[in-house]
Formats: structure tokens, C-alpha cells, sequence
């Protein structure tokens, strides 16, 4: 169960990360400009290539990162395309509701799983209300097209996902990764021919409180990535829907984070924290608990 600590430090990270995007995103800023950031900074790990020993792989072996770098830029795409059009309120719940169960159902497809115990699959399902409830702030609204919105960016991130895990099934853990991030780095570099968004992008000095925050919650961001990619690549391919359910821990910790800085510094994110939400948040949380509970039992 190592692959589960890894997990939930993971999700701390990442909730750190969410933390600054909340921030940065309450400008409305364009999500192909976030997209855009986020994937060239994950070309940073280039970095690590000096200490890296690559093997020459065939394109059968090449195809899987190449793979999930497109996937992976398109589910982030389509994730802050969403948020910029819906209620935060109704894109979080269904993605976190959708992507463990499209990453269940893509698993036995990728890995030929065969049996899935049954204390794995309530596990599961206990992880997944405890995730939907917490990511809850009381102004769920439904509509059709938002709905349809959000089962994209679901799909897109449950098979970057399964695409990740093949990945490490045929690489060592850093080389793969490598390969990935370069392939969505390189993807992204194609927005620079629009020459709209290549103004854009070399505007200066503007916002500059704002971009600090955001390669702040990059820097947390890329921490939490990698622990995740890591985790991927130690739990079993039957579990992996139960580890992305794991994120629930994510908006446990970003529930604290957020509530802290509500308090001490207000100026930078206010959220108000009603009676009758606080006591969903508190349920979710021993819910979360309960799934936590049956996988280490």
C-alpha cells in the first residue's frame, strides 16, 4: 500500500495547487493561455534527462507517451473551457463523480482485468459520494450542455489516466514521464502560430501579483503531479479508479487551506462558509474517511 501515501501526499500537493488556480482564475483568464503555461512549465523536467538513462524505444513503445501528452493537453483544455462557461459548482462534482467510473470501465479494456474484489468496488463507490458531496457548495444547478461539458474533460483525464499507467507498464517511471511532458510541451507550442494568442501570451508586466501565484500553485502543482504519476506507476492496474477516487483527500485539504486563508487573509480569497454547507463538507469528509478505512483494512 506504499502507492497510497504516495497518493494522499499527492492530493496535498495538488490541493496547494487548486488553492492558486482558484485564485488565479477569478480574472476569468483564457483557458487556452492556462492550458498553455501549465503544459510548457511540465516541459521543465527536461532537466532531469542528464540523469536519466533512455533506452531507443520502438514507435509501438513511443506511441503511448506521445499519446497521453495530446490527451492530457486536451483534458485540461477542456476542463478550464468548462470552467469558464459553468458554475465550478457543477463541473467539479460530475468530474469528480465520472472519471474514477470512466477509468474503472477503461481499465478492463487497456489491462485485460479479470476479478476486482468487492470490498475494492464499495470502497470505490464510498470514495466517489464522499468526493462529489465535498466538492459540493449548495448551488448545484443541472443544465443539459453543462452536463455534456463536463462528461468531456471527465473522459479526457480518466484516459490520460489509463494512457499514463500504459506508459509505465513498457518505460522506467522517469523516462516515461519525460516522454510525456515533452510530448504535451511540445503540443501546446502549435497555439503560437494563432497570432491572437501569441500577443497575448507576450504581454508584459501585466498581473504580475497573479503570475506569481500561478507559478506558485505550478511549482505545488508539479510536486503533486509527479507524486501522482508515481503513484500510477506502483498501483496495481485494478485499483487505479480507487486511487484517482483518492482525490477526494484532495478537496479535504483544500476545504482546510481555503477555510485558513478565508480567516487570516481575506483579501486574497474569500468564501463564505454557511451552517448548512459546513455540515455537507463534515459528512463528506467521514465518508471519505469510511472508503480510506476499507482500503487498508
Amino acid at each position: 500500500m506504499f502507492w497510497f501515501i504516495v497518493a494522499i501526499s499527492a492530493y496535498f500537493f495538488l490541493a496547494i495547487s487548486s488553492l492558486g488556480d482558484k485564485i488565479f482564475l477569478k480574472g476569468k483568464e483564457d483557458p487556452k493561455t492556462y492550458v498553455f503555461y501549465v503544459c510548457l512549465l511540465s516541459g521543465l523536467i527536461v532537466f532531469l534527462i542528464p540523469f536519466i538513462t533512455f533506452n531507443i524505444q520502438p514507435f509501438n513503445i513511443l506511441i503511448w507517451p506521445i499519446l497521453e501528452g495530446i490527451t492530457y493537453a486536451g483534458a485540461l483544455y477542456a476542463l478550464y473551457y468548462a470552467l469558464d462557461r459553468f458554475e465550478v459548482s457543477v463541473v467539479v462534482p460530475v468530474l469528480g463523480g465520472l472519471q474514477p467510473v470512466f477509468i474503472f470501465l477503461l481499465s478492463f479494456l487497456f489491462f485485460n482485468i479479470t476479478e476486482v474484489s468487492f470490498q475494492n468496488i464499495i470502497a470505490l463507490i464510498v470514495l466517489i459520494i464522499g468526493t462529489v458531496l465535498i466538492s459540493l457548495n449548495g448551488k448545484m444547478k443541472f443544465k443539459s450542455k453543462g452536463l455534456l461539458f463536463c462528461f468531456l474533460p471527465a473522459f479526457l483525464f480518466a484516459l490520460d489516466f489509463i494512457l499514463t499507467k500504459q506508459v509505465f507498464l513498457n518505460q522506467s517511471f522517469l523516462e516515461g514521464l519525460v516522454y510525456m511532458r515533452v510530448s504535451s510541451c511540445l503540443i501546446v507550442l502549435f497555439f503560437l502560430f494563432n497570432g491572437k494568442f501569441r500577443r497575448n501570451i507576450f504581454k508584459e508586466g501585466k498581473k504580475s501579483k497573479k503570475k506569481t501565484i500561478f507559478l506558485g500553485a505550478q511549482g505545488a502543482g508539479a510536486i503533486g503531479a509527479l507524486l501522482q504519476s508515481y503513484a500510477i506507476s506502483l498501483v496495481p492496474a485494478a485499483s487505479l479508479a480507487i486511487l484517482n477516487a483518492l482525490k477526494g483527500t484532495q478537496y479535504v485539504f483544500l476545504l482546510i487551506l481555503t477555510f485558513i486563508i478565508s480567516i487570516f487573509y481575506s483579501k486574497i480569497l474569500k468564501e463564505d462558509f454557511h451552517r448548512k454547507n459546513l455540515i455537507i463538507k463534515v459528512i463528506s469528509i467521514i465518508i471519505i474517511g469510511l472508503g480510506i478505512a476499507l482500503l487498508t483494512l
